[in-house]
């Protein structure tokens, strides 16, 4: 009798043991065959159908663009402040060099009237304006247009 108890005491472990198998492995195979992207996908179309949804998914995809827009934005700002700066370091170098240039070419008082018409005639056959010249050499207008004059008689009388 007491191996008939145990019998069947070891009986009904071992289909306790198989029903929990059972159930366990069914669980796994469930698990196993979720798709959390399906579901994702499944939650957000639900989410969506509902006008409520609709109104959170755009604002959502509102500020996304607005925050794309305003990195754009930044960025285009950054470049244009560096070309402002790079601009300006250039007038200032330009500025530098103008003054140097003036300084370093002094008054012409000194200057020979050769070496004046010399310059003055490289500097008209460049195209030059009278202004420009005198301004550049430190003579007068007057002195500019002469040797202009006298140039314009020469290439006549030599075409003559």
């Amino acid at each position: 009798m007491e191996t008939e108890f145990t019998l069947a005491l070891i009986g009904l472990i071992l289909v306790a043991g198989g029903m929990m198998l059972h159930r366990t492995a069914g669980q796994r195979r469930r698990v196993a065959k979720r798709d959390p992207l399906k579901e994702i996908a499944a939650e957000r179309e639900a989410r969506e159908s509902t006008p409520e949804g609709m109104i959170l998914e755009m604002e959502s995809r509102l500020f996304d663009y607005g925050r794309e827009v305003e990195g754009r934005v930044e960025t285009t700002l950054n470049v244009l402040d560096r070309l402002i700066i790079d601009a300006e370091q250039e007038v200032s170098r330009l500025e530098e060099l103008l003054q140097t240039s003036r300084q370093s070419l002094g008054p012409r008082v000194d200057a020979s009237s050769e070496q004046l018409e010399q310059q003055t005639t490289r500097l008209i056959h460049a195209g030059w304006t009278n202004e420009e010249i005198a301004q550049c050499l430190r003579c007068d207008i007057e002195t500019v247009a002469r040797i202009r004059s006298q140039q314009s008689d020469d290439g006549h009388s030599a075409a003559a």
